[in-house]
């Protein structure tokens, strides 16, 4: 990414358009179970939620780091909804780390998540791997897909992250009722594949 530096009032007045743009839609956004919480410049909290499960369920939370928007992408990190601390390798919630194996038994799944990539470093931070995010185009993999290339596509705005989000990590969610050996009736979560649900990285 390039090392320009953009004046902090373009940024904000940037960020502030997106956040109102946002809340506009507020309602809409609220019920699919997306909840911007906090929004300050250069930052915003949302929280994702499954309101289609019974009960509803509070799933994990993102901040986006708006600096140096839109010369830089977004960054986004997963953090817990209660802590604010982010994820580290083992703690990923299973809602995001998991997808189908293609397999018929559901207890069956693979650990390759869709959107949420974990770091190679021990205590390393899981990332969101997608166009228009900050760790994407830094990470050495993706050194040929230029932020510049995707900006002012759409791609990498508040609306089109939590959507994506959204898409990935929540709209997938099901709840299955799962025979155990030990005769108990227990739910699980799982996630219900989808030919639309796929990532290109």
């Amino acid at each position: 990414m390039t090392g320009q530096v953009v004046d902090e009032r373009v940024s904000r007045k940037k960020f502030n358009r997106e956040v109102n743009s946002w809340r506009r839609n507020s309602a809409d956004h609220t019920r699919r179970g997306i909840f911007l919480v906090e929004a300050e410049f250069p930052k915003a909290f949302a929280v994702f939620a499954a309101p289609h499960l019974n009960p509803p369920s509070l799933m994990f939370a993102v901040e986006l780091d708006f600096t140096n928007y839109d010369v830089w992408p977004p960054s986004v990190r997963f953090i817990s909804p209660f802590s604010r601390q982010p994820y580290r390798p083992g703690q990923l919630p299973p809602i995001v780390r998991i997808r189908p194996s293609g397999v018929a038994n559901p207890l069956q799944v693979s650990v390759e998540p869709a959107v949420m990539h974990q770091t190679n470093a021990p205590d390393g931070e899981a990332f969101m791997c997608m166009p228009g995010v900050r760790e994407y185009h830094l990470h050495p993999a993706h050194n040929g897909d230029s932020w510049l290339l995707h900006r002012g596509t759409g791609e990498g705005t508040l609306f089109q992250i939590l959507d994506k989000l959204h898409e990935f990590g929540i709209a997938p969610i099901g709840l299955n009722w799962v025979f155990l050996p030990q005769f108990a009736v227990q739910p699980q979560l799982v996630l219900q594949p989808s030919p639309a649900n796929r990532v290109a990285q």
